[in-house]
């Protein structure tokens, strides 16, 4: 029993560490609401092997035939937590996401359109609720986060919230569970990073430049987007309810029409 035990996080998966004698391995199970949440696990596959080969994310093992689980190698660390997001670490975070977005954009994987991934939470969302005035909100929100930025595509992790990152004894930054990576915009990533902090606002100009942000109107429309798709992933697994989530896209409905206003 001291050869496996369940390791935290993980709100769509479970993982358990694996201690063998050949080493220690994370055992993955995949969660069964793949296709309410549109995950294309043969993508996430085929994207973590590329990765592992750069060496930007730990080697798969071994994943079973009817890809309900798969066994990877275990990086020792401590997974970051949203008051370790100083602004030292998040430029350490920006320039490993940037890694990731300078690779050569791999061919057969999904490109990801915010509005249809959107579709599918709002599905979901549909057939758990008949709240008239949250639901009133889907079509005007879906028409004004349709788009990207501008044409940029490059890979993307889509979720690189902290509970995704493993800080090493050494310090090195590890980004893990790259299942809603997908071929995207570059500011979504740093949109999603960025969701969780509370910086002020020299210490995020500081950031943008880092990274090579200069256009602030992109910017903008790319925080907004991914605040609306973390919003909706929220009720549509249950951790939010439909007040908390009909005041916060009423919120963002305010901020894009002002933004929109200003254009």
């Amino acid at each position: 029993a001291d050869q496996v035990q369940p390791l935290p996080g993980g709100l769509t998966n479970q993982c358990f560490l694996l201690r063998l004698e050949g080493g220690q391995y994370v055992l993955r199970l995949e969660g069964r609401n793949s296709r309410a949440l549109d995950i294309n696990r043969d993508a996430e596959y085929r994207i973590h092997r590329l990765l592992a080969a750069k060496g930007i994310t730990p080697a798969i093992r071994y994943r079973s035939p009817k890809d309900r689980y798969w066994v990877r190698d275990y990086v020792p660390g401590r997974t970051l937590h949203k008051q370790d997001l100083t602004l030292p670490r998040l430029l350490a975070m920006v320039q490993q996401l940037r890694r990731v977005h300078e690779l050569p954009k791999p061919d057969a994987i999904p490109e990801l359109s915010v509005t249809r991934k959107a579709g599918y939470y709002w599905d979901s969302i549909a057939a758990q609720t008949q709240d008239v005035e949250l639901l009133s909100l889907r079509a005007g929100l879906q028409a004004r986060m349709n788009g990207a930025p501008d044409d940029e595509r490059c890979l993307c992790h889509m979720d690189p919230t902290p509970a995704n990152w493993i800080e090493t004894a050494d310090g090195k930054l590890v980004l893990l569970d790259w299942e809603y990576a997908a071929i995207g915009h570059p500011l979504w990533d740093l949109a999603a990073l960025l969701q969780e902090t509370n910086l002020s606002e020299a210490d995020e100009a500081r950031i943008l430049k880092a990274y090579g942000v200069r256009n602030y109107r992109q910017w903008d429309f790319a925080r907004a987007q991914m605040n609306y798709l973390s919003a909706l992933w929220y009720r549509a697994q249950g951790y939010w309810s439909d007040e908390e989530l009909l005041v916060h896209l009423q919120g963002l409905s305010v901020l894009v029409e002002r933004n929109a206003a200003h254009d």
